[in-house]
């Protein structure tokens, strides 16, 4: 994952061209070893981005989810080949273009169009307590009512759902972009998946975001690691927030129930 999010920062920095982005990210999410995955980032840690990254949580298969979910933004925006990337979709950005001559006057420049009176398109998700809301909304039009899934995982540009799949020891990722549920396909979880099935409508969303808030008060440092995933854990349901910050090292994770109830709480070291 340190090894994605180097790659990923030095690609939005103009470092490294979208082709070889994508090539090394597939190269390092089939990496065995650290010694394969350095060989891929080494060139890039004397730059801004260098340093470790995410957290490592005592509840080893939510972590291990939240991982996955920060993963599979940065996997799926490798798969879309046609049209600009939507801005809102990944923190990856393309080079910035190059500066206008300086011979060209602004003041002659023609003003775009008034949109005054024009409804504004709404992103159909946002890391907000209405926006989980809408999600959940868009959620339950696609799959039908009260819709399940082994595990939902949120940070805070995306939102990534695992469901059943009928091949055995497989799990389906799914995606929301641009309003519209994508299948990344079955695959197998890099961590087991406790059996059981949660819907959202069982979960307290401002109890959820109340613990976001808390999460990132306590952290140490400035938060820029930050996501929620509700999975089974320990025989039970259970709603995870992470919030850390790659120069300290450390990070602050809050598991409740899906009502809210605080199950634990603590500072722990990030990996």
């Amino acid at each position: 994952m340190a090894a994605l999010s180097l790659l990923e920062s030095a690609y939005g920095e103009g470092r490294l061209s979208r082709a070889e982005w994508e090539r090394r990210g597939e190269l390092a999410l089939r990496a065995e070893t650290r010694d394969e995955l350095a060989s891929l980032t080494q060139d890039l840690r004397s730059g801004p981005t260098a340093g470790g990254l995410l957290t490592r949580s005592r509840l080893a298969v939510a972590g291990a989810v939240i991982a996955l979910v920060v993963a599979g933004g940065a996997a799926y925006t490798a798969l879309q080949d046609d049209g600009p990337e939507p801005a809102s979709a990944t923190s990856l950005t393309e080079p910035a273009p190059a500066a206008e001559p300086a011979d060209v006057p602004r003041a002659l420049e023609p003003e775009p169009p008034a949109d005054e009176g024009q409804p504004v398109d709404e992103p159909a998700y946002a890391f907000t307590p209405d926006g989980v809301r809408s999600f959940a909304t868009l959620y339950q039009e696609e799959f039908g009512k009260q819709p399940r899934a082994l595990a939902f995982g949120f940070t805070d540009h995306q939102v990534v759902i695992y469901r059943p799949s009928r091949a055995h020891g497989k799990i389906h990722r799914w995606f929301l972009q641009d309003g519209i549920f994508l299948d990344d396909g079955a695959r197998t979880p890099s961590a087991p998946l406790e059996p059981g099935l949660i819907s959202l409508a069982e979960v307290d969303i401002d109890a959820m975001f109340r613990h976001v808030d808390t999460a990132q008060r306590s952290a140490t440092g400035p938060v820029d690691v930050l996501g929620v995933t509700i999975l089974r854990t320990d025989g039970r349901a259970a709603v995870v927030v992470s919030a850390g910050n790659r120069s300290s090292g450390s990070c602050y994770r809050i598991t409740t129930t899906l009502a809210g109830k605080l199950l634990t709480q603590g500072e722990e070291p990030c990996a």
